[in-house]
């Protein structure tokens, strides 16, 4: 099982750290597909008088005990914090189509309802578009160019399996996409020496 024993929440930063450590040995992801919880909304989280630990942790229970579910949604994106719950050189569970390609991210909110572009939605969706960058530059992969269940970033809605408007109709995929982009390009000129080529072109490679 990938679940880890104690879901951890990072920064941004702490995340790149983090991240920066990892090795892909086996398994390796081929594209992010993005998801949102719905339940809880991004309402309800903010007005909980749990802390989001102890909230993190009854989705970890929910998925490893109650499903029996091998393996989770690897990140959990919050307004504050990115919060890992599953090991992230192993696969998840989070998309019935192509578990066994992707990394999974869920973002705390109901976005068919909720605002996307400001607020605590905006704090969820750049905390969100961070880890994304931070795991694309990392494992030479791009969010654009794509193809359905080889490469770029996916949806949770384009799985026809599952039946679900997810990550919800305020999320529009260019935007984040772009979004991705420009933070790539930023951590690439802020990790390369002067005078090097801060490409983001990434090496990625659609194939079966």
């Amino acid at each position: 099982m990938s679940f880890l024993a104690e879901p951890k929440g990072y920064t941004p930063g702490e995340f790149a750290d983090f991240v920066e450590g990892l090795a892909w040995n086996g398994w390796r992801p081929k594209f992010v597909t993005l998801h949102n919880t719905a339940v809880p909304t991004l309402a309800a989280w903010l007005d909980s008088n749990h802390a989001a630990k102890q909230r993190i942790e009854s989705q970890r229970h929910y998925e490893r005990d109650i499903l029996h579910w091998h393996s989770g949604v690897h990140l959990f994106v919050a307004p504050n914090l990115i919060w890992n719950l599953c090991d992230l050189t192993q696969d998840g569970v989070s998309v019935s189509c192509w578990n066994h390609r992707t990394l999974g991210i869920e973002m705390i909110g109901d976005y068919a309802t909720e605002a996307f572009d400001s607020g605590a939605g905006a704090r969820v969706r750049d905390n969100a578009v961070a880890a994304m960058a931070i795991l694309h530059r990392k494992l030479g992969l791009r969010p654009d160019h794509y193809r359905m269940g080889l490469c770029g970033l996916h949806f949770h809605r384009e799985c026809s399996r599952d039946h679900h408007d997810c990550p919800g109709r305020n999320v529009v995929k260019a935007d984040v996409v772009a979004r991705i982009l420009k933070e790539m390009a930023a951590l690439s000129r802020a990790a390369v020496p002067r005078g090097a080529d801060p490409s983001t072109s990434g090496e990625s490679i659609c194939s079966g």
